[in-house]
């Protein structure tokens, strides 16, 4: 499915900072529609009951924009609380998707619990002589608590969360792949 990766969390203050790197087994266009696919995401990715691209317009320079609602939940240990996010994500076409939520519902918190959350998948084909294509897919995500967490928790509850979320994604660009 993938080879074996680590999500890398920084914390300074109430900001988190990860990144991941995947190599995935497939090609560039297999793992763009997958990331993509928001109609599809609850059918694959922990955590979203629905996603819906709300519009989506034609930028300059190749760069597409979309408005995007997710409806899911964050999850911790025995925690979990529902969450409501309005995203602008900016496509550049078989290269980066980066999205910036714009308003973030989280259950009883409202707008109170996070000040910031933007994500950014790159992806990259893996060159060399293969005999079947790979793309290096990159994450990396900036969230800003409005409250910190106790020391330990966020650096977990957040590498968690993310771990599970590429792993979902690897596994569906496997099961994509496998059918073309």
């Amino acid at each position: 499915m993938t080879e074996h990766f680590e999500v890398d969390v920084r914390r300074d203050g109430r900001r988190f900072d990860a990144q991941a790197t995947l190599v995935l087994p497939a090609d560039v266009q297999t793992v763009w529609d997958t990331i993509t696919d928001y109609g599809a995401l609850h059918r694959f990715m922990p955590g979203i009951r629905d996603c819906k691209v709300v519009s989506r317009k034609p930028g300059t320079e190749g760069v597409e924009h979309l408005e995007v609602e997710q409806l899911g939940e964050f999850r911790f240990l025995l925690f979990a609380q529902s969450m409501k996010v309005h995203l602008h994500i900016e496509h550049q076409h078989l290269v980066m998707a980066e999205a910036k939520a714009w308003q973030f519902d989280l259950g009883l918190f409202k707008r109170r619990a996070i000040d910031i959350f933007e994500g950014r998948y790159e992806l990259a084909a893996v060159a060399g002589k293969r005999k079947t294509p790979a793309t290096t897919l990159r994450y990396s995500a900036v969230i800003g608590l409005h409250l910190p967490p106790p020391p330990a928790i966020g650096n977990v509850a957040i590498r968690q969360n993310l771990s599970a979320q590429l792993e979902a994604v690897a596994a569906e660009v496997a099961r994509r792949s496998a059918k073309r």
